[in-house]
Parts: C-alpha cells; sequence; structure tokens
C-alpha cells in the first residue's frame, strides 16, 4: 500500500515537471514569436521611413534583422551610388556605407565624387536616425566615420539593384551634388 502511494506520488511529481517544462517550451516559443515579430517589424520601419525620406529602396526581406542580410538605398542623381545597410543580428550590429559599381575609371574626378556622395550621405545620416527613433526603432550608433576617412567600396554592379524608374534609366546619368547648406 505505502509502495503504491510512493509511486503515484512519483508518477505525479513527473507529471508536475513535465507540465512546467512543457509550459516553459510555450513560454519561450511566445517569446521567440515575440522577438520575431518585432524584427519584422523593425524591417518594415526601416523601409517605409527611408521611403518617407525620399529614398529610393529595394524590398527589403522582412527577416533583415533576424537572419541579417543586406539592403541598399539611393536617392534620384546618385548615379551609380547607393547606401549599403549590412546587419548581422548575432552581433546585433547594423554598418551603413557608401558602395558604388564597378566600371567607372579611377580618376581625380572619381575621387572627388566619391567624396560628394560620402559627405551627402553623412549629411543625411543624422535625420534618418532621427526619423527611425520617432518611430521606435533606436539605433545605438557606436562608430561613425567621416566622408574621406575611408575608400568609396567599389562593388559588382550584379550586387546592386535596379531601383528607379524608366525615366530615370533615359536620363543622362549624374553624380551626387554637394547638399546646399542653409
Amino acid at each position: 500500500d505505502q509502495k503504491r502511494q510512493e509511486q503515484e506520488a512519483e508518477r505525479s511529481k513527473k507529471q508536475e515537471e513535465n507540465e512546467r517544462q512543457k509550459q516553459e517550451r510555450v513560454r519561450e516559443d511566445q517569446q521567440r514569436d515575440q522577438k520575431r515579430q518585432e524584427q519584422e517589424a523593425a524591417t518594415l520601419v526601416l523601409q517605409e521611413s527611408l521611403r518617407d525620406l525620399g529614398y529610393e529602396v529595394e524590398d527589403i526581406a522582412a527577416t533583415l534583422f533576424v537572419e541579417g542580410g543586406a539592403v541598399h538605398f539611393r536617392r534620384k542623381g546618385w548615379d551609380n551610388y547607393f547606401v549599403r545597410l549590412r546587419v548581422n543580428p548575432r552581433e546585433r550590429t547594423a554598418n551603413f556605407n557608401v558602395v558604388r559599381a564597378k566600371g567607372d575609371e579611377e580618376t581625380a574626378e572619381r575621387r572627388r565624387l566619391d567624396a560628394l556622395a560620402e559627405d551627402r550621405w553623412c549629411a543625411e545620416f543624422p535625420r534618418l536616425m532621427q526619423t527611425l527613433a520617432a518611430r521606435g526603432l533606436e539605433l545605438d550608433v557606436t562608430r561613425r566615420l567621416g566622408a574621406g576617412e575611408v575608400p568609396v567600396q567599389v562593388v559588382d554592379g550584379a550586387q546592386l539593384p535596379a531601383v528607379g524608374t524608366d525615366e530615370d534609366a533615359t536620363r543622362p546619368r549624374q553624380a551626387p551634388r554637394a547638399r546646399e547648406q542653409p
């Protein structure tokens, strides 16, 4: 009789432990789902903020802040210059840098245009950060390089998106202009 009671108590204890573990797994799954939804929402906030600020941006995968990756954006008239955003969710980092497609001859004029592209992006970066923060997506800037501190990264044009309109394709290509000071 006592042995049966001990077995029953042991069985009851195991059932309670199994139920506790099950509830913990459900809680962990819910937390993971919530985090994924927040990261997917952050991607949407980023994409819409860039568009609202006048950038042409390729569609951003909803998993950018979950799985990582890169996205490119630019303004009309930036010729073959883009800003590349790379996200590494494991390290919790986002890196913005100016890139341009290969193919242009490396001349003093090209370096001047590179500097203009970087200068323009560096001037616009704070506005993007303010817009994102106002929409609930705050990025902690841990390192910021000024224009010209490192060369514009030259990348294979196949890595860059085909954004813009047909009208842009028929217009003569222009380099980015220096930002007008108020």
